[in-house]
């Protein structure tokens, strides 16, 4: 799987969108320009420049992977869009400036805003809007050159390979306290005069859901207790006529007569079930909302005692559908190590290859306890015999191995996220892996990326937050090291997904190589253990950067007043600005007249 997916693509989307909102017909921009009839067209042509770059955006970034023009052009064009996103805020700047000093001196006009900007400041911001559009223009010239197709539709999601009911029992590992609590629930007569029961199977992709299904579905004593049995991968966007229709499939009553109406087929699956015991497998399902409702009126149909198993990665659709839960966790060392070595060494003794055996020992621990990465990984490795090419896969990230099947699992699961979801989470890759997170950390600082004002902008990204934590992309830390409030982590290999996400524009000051690296980066992480003079001035040169973020394992060292007072002026772009845990701070009078486009501040 190429790994090089339309990524970062949500932070450009995101800017644009911005852009649009605030060059709309009726928006306080044009107000703005009103009084300056003969350039009053300036604006209009910026929307439809950006129009027509917009619309080739997302074949861009799938083909920048495999071509390198492409990808210089999607960099030339972010900073360009920053450039006139950046222009545009600084109008709504100065017009609220003039706006609020002229109430204070309660001057009537200042409620309109064509009074409000002198001459000589709309002069200068025209100067740069035609440089920022001709910039743009240049852009939309190469085009064509480049070979870049216009797409309009809604954009195609990647197909997830569909699964089936088959499973080699022999690849279950440590789930067999798991596989005899789901059996015992699905053999149990004790249904409290219910005649259906839910059970899901919840966890994050890759932790084995779909085995642990498989296996007990394909149980002896499970097959001998039910009537009817039928397994279905749900996968895709909710559809209830091809669930029907397989699930007619599944139990042999499908009928071609009646295969193009969804009502007759409804009616036949209800006739199948009714008076049987079955089991039905809903394997996949990321859909959440009410139309589960209308299937679950066939399924009541069912004689007392019928079960539903339902595997899914998203808690909300645990709870909207189930009676009763069983949560995966990630394997522990031991047992990761056991399966690894099954599917690594195959018919080999490990210990007559103690050199394999202590690098594959390693591999197997920075799988984290992901059966599927297990898997995958030994798969691939089984064919090395060599010690140094086990080494190299020790020293490479996950993502860059050839055909690894880890990847679609949690690029699915990135991939199912709306734009807004996207975005909160591609930021997240600014958290150094095995860092404990605040939820508040992740509200507060993706407020620049949640297209809302004032509260709101707490509400969206509290929802979020919980909508990234429903489907397994964060873990809550059980027992915080620091205070009583609660503290998340992402997976590493759901770290490395954000990285990639990402696209480098979200970056770790001290994992970063050279400066090409820094000057891409919009949003930048730093620890303050070591922190000095030094360390920081390679952020002179980020003119883009939007975000900054002092990471903090424990107590660092106090801020340099020579950061304070050299180099945060400069960053004339932050949106977002955290200076926590650095205890009481100074801070120079000029500096919020410098950051005229910050929006969020934190001192605590």
């Amino acid at each position: 799987m190429d790994i090089g997916l339309a990524v970062g693509g949500a932070f450009l989307s995101s800017a644009l969108n911005v852009l649009f909102d605030r060059l709309a017909p009726k928006g306080d921009l044009l107000k703005m320009f009103q009084k300056h009839m003969n350039d009053f067209r300036i604006l209009k042509k910026l929307r439809m420049t950006l129009l027509g770059l917009q619309a080739v955006l997302s074949d861009a970034e799938n083909n920048q992977a495999s071509n390198q023009s492409v990808s210089q052009w999607l960099d030339e064009l972010r900073d360009a869009v920053d450039s006139a996103e950046n222009l545009t805020e600084e109008i709504n700047y100065e017009a609220l400036r003039l706006k609020v000093e002229g109430q204070h001196q309660n001057l009537a006009e200042v409620s309109d805003l064509n009074l409000c900007l002198s001459d000589d400041f709309f002069l200068n911001m025209k100067e740069k809007l035609e440089d920022t559009i001709e910039t743009l223009k240049d852009l939309q010239e190469q085009i064509g050159l480049l070979g870049l197709k216009e797409h309009f539709g809604s954009i195609k999601q990647e197909a997830r390979t569909p699964s089936t009911s088959l499973v080699d029992d022999s690849d279950i590992f440590g789930r067999q306290t798991d596989m005899e609590e789901l059996i015992n629930r699905l053999l149990s007569e004790d249904a409290n005069g219910k005649k259906l029961t839910v059970v899901s199977i919840v966890g994050m992709g890759g932790v084995g859901k779909t085995t642990l299904a498989k296996v007990v579905y394909n149980d002896e004593k499970v097959k001998d207790h039910f009537d009817l049995k039928a397994w279905f991968c749900v996968s895709e966007a909710y559809d209830a006529f091809r669930i029907t229709k397989g699930l007619l499939r599944e139990i042999g009553s499908f009928d071609l007569k009646v295969d193009d109406n969804l009502n007759q087929l409804q009616i036949k699956l209800k006739e199948s079930l009714k008076g049987n015991k079955f089991l039905i497998v809903l394997d996949d399902v990321w859909n959440d909302n009410n139309e589960w409702d209308d299937l679950r009126n066939l399924f009541v149909q069912g004689d007392i005692g019928s079960k539903i198993i339902v595997t899914t990665r998203k808690e909300s659709v645990a709870l909207m559908m189930v009676n009763e839960q069983i949560s995966l966790d990630n394997l522990s060392i031991e047992v990761s190590w056991s399966l690894f070595k099954r599917h690594a060494f195959e018919n080999m003794d490990p210990m007559g290859h103690p050199e394999l055996e202590e690098a594959g020992k390693q591999i197997a621990a920075k799988c984290k306890g992901l059966p599927l990465a297990l898997k995958t990984l030994a798969g691939m490795l089984r064919s090395k015999s060599e010690v140094e090419g086990w080494k190299r896969i020790l020293r490479s990230k996950i993502w860059e191995l050839p055909h690894n099947d880890i990847l679609p699992a949690l690029m699915l699961s990135y991939n199912d996220l709306p734009a807004h979801l996207k975005r909160c989470f591609s930021y997240c890759a600014i958290f150094p892996k095995d860092y404990a997170f605040r939820k508040e950390q992740v509200i507060h600082l993706a407020n620049g990326l949640i297209l809302q004002e004032d509260r709101i902008i707490q509400d969206s990204g509290n929802q979020c937050f919980l909508e990234l934590r429903s489907r397994s992309l964060f873990e809550r830390v059980s027992n915080p090291s620091q205070g009583n409030k609660e503290k998340f982590l992402m997976h590493d290999l759901v770290n490395d997904l954000a990285q990639i996400a990402s696209s480098k524009l979200c970056i770790r000051l001290e994992e970063s190589q050279g400066s090409h690296m820094l000057e891409k980066g919009r949003h930048l992480s730093y620890s303050m253990e070591s922190i000095d003079f030094e360390k920081l001035t390679p952020l002179y040169k980020l003119k883009h950067l939007r975000t900054l973020l002092p990471i903090s394992f424990q107590h660092g060292a106090p801020l340099s007043k020579r950061v304070l007072h050299s180099i945060l002026p400069r960053l004339t772009s932050l949106r977002s600005l955290s200076l926590s845990n650095y205890g009481t701070v100074e801070l120079p009078d000029a500096l919020f007249i410098k950051l005229k486009l910050l929006r969020f501040f934190d001192l605590s």
